[in-house]
């Protein structure tokens, strides 16, 4: 029973890593698209729409603040909670939750744009209803041109790096096998409570 156990563990890590080379290649190509503004849209943007209305939805009762907020908020949380999903319940799932990291910094690309489209209102909007982030840079006194394009820039640059982040995690598990435990051992000595970031577990 072990020996059979012991067999099969192999197999599982190559087939993690040939998962994460295809993730790192597919999300190299929108994390560069996306971070040299050669394009503002990525296909998961559909995604982040069900989930910015859903945002609004539920801020409702907490007033019109955070209504207008509520859409950002929304299409944030998800790919947050998914990660404390995939890193907290077993069996665990890190690169889930790596993946969920690149999502994360997508949503802040996706909401840069919106931010950016604060004074123009060129965007089109889901009924036709206001637009978040001219309300909310308005409320928050930061409707001038040079304070919505600071906000914008400055979004757009988190949003870079948490996906660089999330590349770089989803690249430790496309490492080959012995480079792979090479890091899990060095994790494991210096600091063995971020092993599970690296690490699936069972328990």
């Amino acid at each position: 029973m072990n020996g059979g156990t012991a067999a099969a563990a192999p197999a599982v890590r190559g087939g993690a890593s040939w998962l994460a080379l295809s993730l790192l290649a597919v999300l190299g190509f929108w994390t560069a698209r996306l971070a040299s503004g050669a394009g503002t849209r990525c296909y998961l943007d559909l995604v982040n729409l069900a989930f910015h209305e859903a945002g609004h939805l539920f801020l409702i009762p907490f007033g019109s603040t955070m209504h207008y907020l509520g859409g950002t908020l929304g299409q944030l949380a998800v790919p947050v909670l998914l990660a404390g999903y995939f890193l907290l319940r077993p069996p665990t799932r890190p690169l889930g939750a790596a993946f969920c990291a690149w999502w994360l910094g997508e949503n802040f690309i996706n909401i840069s744009v919106y931010m950016r489209d604060a004074r123009d209102l060129a965007l089109p909007l889901v009924g036709g209803g206001d637009h978040d982030w001219n309300e909310l840079f308005y409320r928050f006194g930061l409707l001038g041109e040079d304070s919505v394009r600071t906000v914008a820039d400055l979004t757009h640059g988190l949003g870079v790096v948490v996906m660089l982040a999330g590349l770089v995690w989803i690249a430790c598990f496309a490492l080959p096998g012995h480079l792979r435990e090479a890091l899990r051992e060095a994790v494991s000595r210096r600091a063995p409570a971020l092993l599970r970031l690296i690490e699936p577990s069972e328990n």
